[in-house]
């Protein structure tokens, strides 16, 4: 059974971490102020990591990306932590932008922190530069970190059969509704089950024109790989297969096709004309200009505080099957860290009930373990939970891991991005567009 079951609620826990005095280094202040600092033991709780964590000591630093609410949240787990861990100081290096690059200067120089965030596509390239530390031997120590975890998601951070990145989340992909509009409209709100030809239909009832002006669109689509993999999976495409770009065949030309139809008909504005407005298709759904948005978890902060509308989310619609993207940073620890127990502690810490508490109350994104993502304290609402419940029965597919773990998914996706671009602003079709797609990716890419 597993048991960090600890279910201390998250009003207590925020106003524990909030009544410390918190900055950006764990440790820093008088000894005065250390002397009054709260501390927490094992008999606080149900986290496996806790006793061990009372005798550890030194300094990690954790570099993550992300927006405020992240800094925030981090923040409190960082601090949670150290009453447990009262010798222990974590300096949290927050990158609110450019955070890859940042990245790559300091693997460059050597200089990695202790932890930090790779997404999901980015794991290969630092193994293989063997920058990260294996995280098999932290697993055997605290199993808890893979007890009733999802299906499939330790697969990403697994290369060459070593675990060297742990999944701290998810987001599902989903579909957003403004359901004013659907009652202005008279058109029936989809239920999960909906399906693509339902989907275009509402999208093409939902579209206002006023003269040749579109008003509101059904809907939007976004040039983004979560999309793609969404599109093509749940058609399912072997998109990327035996080495190879493979976005070509027929399946995956039915997918991509959902997008580009959409955007054909006018049901969806091209990518190319929202951004050259300086807009983004998630202000459009949150002004009223565009009424089903499909998304990931990461915008319903932004849709709770902005929009003054009601809205939901379903489950994107279903093709012949459903795919979810798996999205995701992975937390990694670095080869040349000096004080890797702490930073396996930690990671225990973070990925516990305790520490997840902290950081889902955000709705950002979701947990990894199928216990937590059925208790509504970690999968808050609004919007409605069961969409995100769902899509966990079918996360990720086999092409995704395939080519995220070519190391190569940069270069790859640059010329996907480049290519629909073009396909969806009208230069080309979308048959000659996936064409060149994998004409360039297997002849510059994917050449072995």
């Amino acid at each position: 059974m597993k048991k960090k079951k600890l279910r201390q609620s998250l009003a207590f826990l925020m106003a524990a971490t909030m009544a410390l005095s918190v900055t950006g280094c764990g440790g820093s202040g008088s000894d005065d102020t250390k002397e009054k600092k709260e501390t927490k033991s094992a008999e606080d709780t149900n986290w496996e990591g806790a006793k061990k964590a009372a005798d550890l000591s030194g300094k990690v630093t954790y570099m993550h990306s992300g927006d405020d609410y992240e800094r925030e949240m981090y923040a409190n787990v960082f601090s949670t932590y150290q009453q447990y861990a009262p010798d222990v100081e974590v300096e949290q290096m927050y990158v609110p932008s450019d955070y890859d690059t940042k990245l790559q200067t300091l693997a460059v120089a050597d200089d990695l922190p202790d932890l930090f965030w790779v997404g999901e596509s980015g794991v290969k390239k630092y193994k293989d530069a063997g920058m990260l530390s294996e995280l098999d031997s932290v697993i055997e120590e605290y199993p808890q970190l893979t007890e009733d975890i999802i299906d499939g998601v330790l697969e990403f951070g697994n290369i060459d059969g070593e675990q060297v990145a742990f999944p701290k989340d998810w987001t599902s992909y989903v579909m957003y509704l403004n359901l004013d509009m659907f009652e202005e409209a008279g058109v029936d709100v989809p239920t999960n089950d909906w399906t693509v030809d339902d989907y275009k239909k509402i999208a093409e009832e939902l579209t206002q024109k006023s003269g040749d002006r579109t008003t509101v669109y059904g809907t939007a689509i976004n040039n983004y790989r979560a999309d793609w993999i969404n599109w093509m999976g749940n058609y399912d495409a072997d998109w990327f297969a035996d080495g190879k770009s493979n976005l070509s065949s027929p399946e995956a030309m039915e997918g991509l096709g959902v997008m580009y139809d959409l955007v054909q008909a006018g049901s969806a504005p091209s990518p190319g004309s929202v951004s050259a407005t300086g807009d983004s298709e998630d202000r459009l759904f949150i002004t009223g200009q565009v009424a089903m948005y499909p998304s990931g978890r990461w915008v319903i902060p932004s849709f709770r505080t902005e929009c003054d509308f009601e809205w939901d989310a379903v489950e994107m619609p279903q093709g012949t099957t459903r795919t979810c993207p798996f999205i995701c940073s992975m937390v990694c620890i670095a080869n040349s860290s000096e004080n890797k127990d702490v930073a396996a502690n930690l990671l225990s810490f973070q990925m516990s009930d305790e520490g997840l508490g902290l950081v889902m109350e955000s709705a950002l994104s979701l947990p990894v373990y199928s216990d937590l993502m059925a208790n509504e304290d970690y999968v808050n609402t609004p919007p409605s939970a069961d969409a995100f419940i769902n899509s966990a029965e079918y996360l990720g597919n086999k092409s995704q891991i395939e080519a995220c773990q070519t190391g190569k998914w940069s270069e790859y996706s640059d010329i996907i991005t480049a290519r629909l671009s073009d396909a969806f602003e009208g230069k080309t079709t979308l048959e000659e567009a996936v064409k060149l797609i994998d004409e360039q990716a297997n002849s510059t890419v994917f050449t072995e």
